[in-house]
């Protein structure tokens, strides 16, 4: 009983068994390990017999957005403005009547309504003369009263007719004014005389007409420069120029109206006249003016 029991301690080595292998079962192959690649993997299938390959659709390029920048200019940008029409100013008469303001030449036309005035002495021989601006047509003419001093008759000279008009009717005159009025046989083309809806005021555009040195109706323009009292007598001072010969002839407004008679300019100095005002015109032509 002893030695059977010191056996079994002796014995606790593993007992290893192999299986002989089976000829008929072949032995399985272990995969070989995928290696690790980072780069895709391309399939490519081959196409089917008989069937037609649609192309797979392009995505469409949409052209880059394209900037132009103009060249650099070379010198200044210059803009050109379309020329704005100035439509004609029109304003009320007295009347109620629309009035268009006129051009220079237009004005320029009116002067077929003044007139040269000679004064001729006892002899008959012409030794001054003067201007006059037609306003009846009856053959009434406004001139200042200095101008038909001294005079024995006078002559009328008018634009665009060859004929000299003979006249010793001096119809009404006023020395403190310094304006006259004389007559001749002929029908007459008369100025309108401003009748005073809105008052003068400097800066105002005039244009006057007249003979200044005998150079028969000349036409010049200027403004109102300031209004005077001369010998009581209010007077309107403006820029158009006159010489000796201007006196008598016209001073307009621009829409043609008489708002003055040039009367006198101040030596030694320049472009300062004086005219009569329309104011006095109006009194003192009442009767003649048609």
């Amino acid at each position: 009983m002893g030695n059977g029991q010191g056996n079994n301690s002796n014995n606790n080595q593993s007992v290893k068994v192999v299986i002989p292998p089976r000829p008929d079962r072949r032995r399985k192959q272990e995969p070989e390990c995928v290696q690790n690649d980072t780069q895709p993997v391309r399939v490519q299938i081959p196409p089917r017999h008989g069937r037609k390959v649609t192309p797979a659709p392009q995505p469409q390029q949409t052209p880059p957005h394209r900037v132009e920048t103009p060249p650099a200019a070379s010198g200044p940008v210059r803009i050109q403005m379309p020329q704005r029409v100035q439509a004609a100013q029109n304003s009320r008469g007295a009347d109620n009547r629309v009035r268009t303001e006129m051009s220079y030449e237009q004005l320029a036309q009116l002067a077929s309504s003044v007139v040269m005035i000679m004064i001729h002495d006892n002899s008959g021989q012409p030794f001054a003369s003067g201007s006059g601006i037609m306003i009846g047509r009856k053959g009434y003419i406004l001139t200042n009263n200095h101008v038909l001093s001294e005079g024995k008759f006078f002559t009328v000279r008018i634009e665009n007719d060859d004929k000299c008009y003979k006249t010793e009717q001096v119809i009404k005159y006023n020395q403190l004014l310094d304006l006259a009025v004389i007559r001749i046989d002929r029908e007459l083309a008369p100025l309108p005389i401003y009748k005073g809806p809105q008052k003068l005021v400097r800066g105002q555009k005039v244009v006057a007409i007249g003979s200044p040195r005998g150079l028969f109706n000349s036409v010049s323009d200027g403004i109102i420069s300031g209004f005077r009292k001369l010998d009581d007598v209010d007077m309107i001072q403006f820029t158009a120029p006159i010489s000796q010969g201007s006196s008598g002839g016209a001073v307009l407004n621009m829409y043609g109206e008489v708002i003055g008679i040039s009367t006198l300019e101040m030596i030694d100095a320049q472009n300062l006249n004086m005219a009569v005002g329309y104011e006095f015109i109006n009194l003192f032509t009442q009767g003649f003016v048609n």
